[in-house]
């Protein structure tokens, strides 16, 4: 099992260059601007939000409820003894594909896509820090910073660490991860478990996106003009975003001639400083297209990233759909067969053991299909939230222009983001 071959890169086959994919998929953005521009005159999704301001906090209530929080549990203590006790063998081992295909990407969609199963219950730690919490917790001011720190620890690992796969590091950085967030679910209590835990902030943005929220259905995208950004919001998805471009430039010629014949080890201090350099380009592209929104409108440049961050998320959201998908469809099929033998002991609990890869599930052009479809609908999505926002915000006369250097951004990320994932 491939774990970490993230998709299927430097494709020859396709019916049109990678050139015309991006001139397609920036001209679909163009002509969404101004559709938008003529026909969406009144915000939309920020008055739909502000009926039901509070339904995504909370966890889910009822019968769902409970069975994803047993679930989580019994998964989270399943993975756990499979990384610390069963095969050291990555390949045979449920722990890297639990974490990095099941986990990682497929919560990732589950959650942008349907609803957020992962603060809906399946996350274990606030039913385990429910044991903890504090009958007068401290107050939480730290917000989003602590998760946006965890969540660069956490793709530093999945994107730049040579064992990442490796059962037994796994195990001791679960036991360690669950040490900081139950002890700060001992001081802070449930403000730290939604704010502090990166997962948990990362996938409370992505089921903003989602048709069902914990109060019920609602309008897509609705969920993100509801959300109020604290202190290190910007930096966790500026994280997400950056990360999952960094992984699209590591499968591509210019990374292969920067790697040389280096080791997987020499290569690290230049992963690294690649991951971080993506990163800050991403931050560096949305502020500055900020700081010119700012120059037109005559807002402060932070108090305009603050309120267009949002129209963020679905970009992220689909760069990692583009990038996983082969991922989680291809590789995914192997968790299938190590959840009966999640140890590696030869078992077959649920008859799948013996369950092969199949690898025609879906061809190489299908795959670039789903990419380009997935990053045009998520920067068009963006787009949307910008548009409605700017409306709420601004006079009409200067809503549209304020939108300007926004969209110029997410033209350049779209192109960009094709030439990586497609050009190879």
């Amino acid at each position: 099992m491939t774990l970490l071959a993230h998709g299927i890169g430097g494709r020859t086959d396709l019916p049109l260059s990678v050139w015309m994919f991006g001139y397609g998929a920036a001209a679909a953005l163009l002509v969404s601007f101004a559709a938008l521009a003529i026909f969406w005159r009144e915000p939309r999704l920020e008055p739909a939000a502000a009926e039901r301001p509070g339904d995504d906090d909370g966890r889910s209530a009822g019968l769902t409820g409970r069975v994803l929080r047993v679930l989580g549990i019994v998964v989270f203590f399943v993975v756990v003894g499979a990384a610390a006790f069963g095969d050291p063998a990555p390949s045979a081992n449920l722990a890297p594909a639990a974490i990095y295909i099941l986990f990682w990407v497929g919560l990732t969609v589950v959650c942008g896509l349907v609803f957020d199963v992962w603060n809906g219950g399946l996350d274990p730690y606030p039913t385990l820090g429910g044991l903890l919490a504090p009958t007068e917790p401290a107050p939480y001011r730290l917000g989003l910073w602590p998760a946006a720190a965890g969540l660069l620890a956490f793709v530093w690992l999945e994107l730049v660490e040579p064992s990442r796969a490796e059962p037994r590091l796994l195990a001791i950085l679960i036991v360690v991860y669950s040490a900081v967030v139950l002890g700060g679910a001992a001081r802070w209590g449930r403000p730290w478990l939604r704010d502090g835990d990166p997962f948990a902030a990362w996938f409370g943005l992505l089921g903003r996106m989602a048709p069902l929220g914990p109060g019920g259905r609602r309008l897509p995208l609705a969920g993100l003009a509801a959300l109020v950004p604290r202190p290190g919001t910007i930096a966790l998805v500026v994280v997400a975003l950056g990360s999952t471009a960094f992984d699209g430039l590591t499968r591509g010629s210019i990374w292969t001639d920067l790697a040389g014949n280096r080791s997987s080890n020499e290569l690290v201090p230049l992963a690294t400083g690649g991951l971080l350099f993506a990163i800050a380009l991403v931050a560096a592209l949305y502020l500055g297209a900020m700081r010119v929104a700012a120059a037109i409108t005559g807002r402060p440049t932070m108090e305009l990233a603050d309120a267009f961050v949002h129209s963020l998320v679905p970009i992220a959201f689909a760069y990692a759909v583009a990038h996983y998908f082969s991922l989680l469809v291809l590789e995914g099929q192997a968790a299938i067969a190590l959840v009966s033998d999640p140890f590696g002991q030869g078992w077959d609990l649920v008859g799948t053991a013996e369950r092969p890869i199949d690898y025609t599930l879906v061809s190489p052009t299908g795959i670039a299909y789903v990419q380009v479809a997935a990053i045009v609908a998520g920067h068009v999505a963006g787009v949307v939230l910008a548009h409605d926002r700017a409306l709420a915000l601004f006079p009409k006369a200067v809503a549209t222009k304020s939108q300007y250097p926004l969209l110029a951004a997410m033209v350049g990320l779209t192109v960009g983001g094709l030439a990586l994932l497609l050009g190879g």
